[in-house]
Formats: C-alpha cells, sequence, structure tokens
C-alpha cells in the first residue's frame, strides 16, 4: 500500500511538472509578442519625422530656374559695371557683390523680412527693402557691395576700403542713393538708360526675364519632341530592317 502511493504521487508530480511549462508557454510567447509590439511601435514613431520628411521632399515641386545670373545686371550699365570691378581690384579691393538683378517675386519677400522685426534679427545684413515694384534691383539697374561701412546699425562709418568703392562707382554711373542708412546700395539712374520712370525700366526688365524664361521652355519642349521622334526613327528603321532579314532568309539560294 505505501508503495501504490508512493507511485500515485510520483505520476501526479510528473503530469504537473509537464503541465506547467506547457501552462506557462502561452504566457511566454504573449509577452514576447507584446514586447516586439511595443518595438515596433517606438520605431514607427522615431522614423514618422522622417518618413514625412521624404513624403514631403517627393510631393514638393522643382523651383523654378532664374532666368538671369547671379552677376547680372542690365545691358545698358553693363559696361560700367565691369570697369567699376576691374578699378576695385587695381585698387587692391576684392569686392564682394551681395545682390544685382532681383525678380518682383524675390524682392516681395525682402520687402516683407525687412518689416519684420524677427526677421531683420535672423538677417543682420538686411537693410529697408523698397515694395516690389520700386525698387531698381528689379530692373538690373542697382547693386549691393558689402564692406562699405562698418558700426552697429545706425551708427555706421565709412570704411577706408568703403570710401574707395563709393568713390569708383560714382565715377562710373552708380549713384550712393541712401548713403550710410543703406550703405551696401548702388543705382544708376534709369532715366539714362532709356527708360522715363522706374516702373517702366522694372516693367522692361522683367517682362524681358518672362520672355526668356518662356523661350528655355519653348526649347526644352521642342528638345523632348525632336528626341522623341528621333527614337521613334530609330524604332522604325530597325523593325524595317528586321522584316527585309527575315524575308531575305526564307529566298531559296540560286548560283551565277
Amino acid at each position: 500500500m505505501f508503495r501504490l502511493s508512493i507511485g500515485v504521487c510520483t505520476t501526479a508530480l510528473l503530469l504537473l511538472a509537464l503541465a506547467t511549462p506547457s501552462a506557462a508557454l502561452p504566457s511566454k510567447r504573449a509577452a514576447q509578442q507584446k514586447r516586439g509590439a511595443t518595438a515596433t511601435a517606438r520605431k514607427s514613431a522615431s522614423c514618422a519625422p522622417c518618413t514625412q520628411l521624404a513624403r514631403h521632399r517627393k510631393s514638393s515641386k522643382a523651383e523654378p530656374a532664374p532666368c538671369h545670373s547671379k552677376t547680372y545686371v542690365d545691358p545698358s550699365v553693363a559696361i560700367n559695371y565691369k570697369t567699376a570691378m576691374r578699378e576695385m581690384k587695381r585698387e587692391g579691393i576684392k569686392p564682394k557683390v551681395t545682390s544685382t538683378w532681383r525678380s518682383s517675386e524675390l524682392q516681395k519677400q525682402l520687402h516683407a523680412c525687412s518689416e519684420s522685426a524677427r526677421c531683420r534679427r535672423q538677417n543682420p545684413g538686411l537693410y529697408y527693402a523698397l515694395p516690389a515694384g520700386k525698387s531698381l534691383h528689379e530692373a538690373g539697374l542697382a547693386v549691393d557691395i558689402s564692406g562699405v561701412a562698418a558700426g552697429p546699425r545706425g551708427r555706421k562709418r565709412l570704411t577706408p576700403q568703403g570710401h574707395k568703392i563709393v568713390s569708383i562707382m560714382r565715377r562710373n554711373g552708380f549713384n550712393w542713393r541712401y548713403r550710410l542708412a543703406d550703405p551696401a546700395h548702388f543705382e544708376a539712374d534709369p532715366k539714362k538708360h532709356g527708360a522715363r520712370t522706374v516702373k517702366q525700366a522694372i516693367m522692361r526688365s522683367q517682362a524681358t526675364c518672362q520672355v526668356k524664361l518662356a523661350g528655355k521652355s519653348q526649347k526644352k519642349s521642342a528638345g523632348k519632341t525632336a528626341s522623341r521622334q528621333s527614337r521613334v526613327a530609330v524604332n522604325t528603321r530597325l523593325s524595317a530592317q528586321t522584316s527585309s532579314t527575315k524575308v531575305h532568309r526564307h529566298l531559296p539560294r540560286t548560283g551565277a
């Protein structure tokens, strides 16, 4: 009887031991699944900004190409401008031109920035910018050159280099119109360069820009059309050659 009781207890213990891992296994799997889900959620949360940025980059349209280079000035003042640059270099000055021609859209943005105290703090080199349609930068008749004055805003003083720059620019037909209120700015008189008013000079320059951009667009479109037609012609010619080769293969061979 005693042996039988021991046998029964042993069997019960074995069954309990076998049942315990099987009962613990689902809970262990559940814990692993929970940890995996948590890790996936954290990864998704950390990558969310990256995904949004990538989508924004893909969806954002390319900026339109400017119609003029960064150093463009109106052809009527181009010779005087280049002469002034050469004279500065002979005087040992390396002129740093920060702005020449501007689109009316850019002028609008600069004006808005110059009206904002926060934007001016972020762009300390920016002085007051005129509204779009009033700046001779839009006509290609104005140039900004840095290094003319030094000191805090409102208490600027001409530098030795600035004295030379002002003298050279004036000698070549560019007025230092705003003086120390905007020391970098030099401009030519539109009336001496084929325009009756500032507005007319701006309209002429901006219209020239639009025509130039339209011409570039047409050339690009024509180039694409020509390329497409060329590919079609090549494919047609290859198809004809292939058909001819197949016909010749089936012709009987004959002697002389």
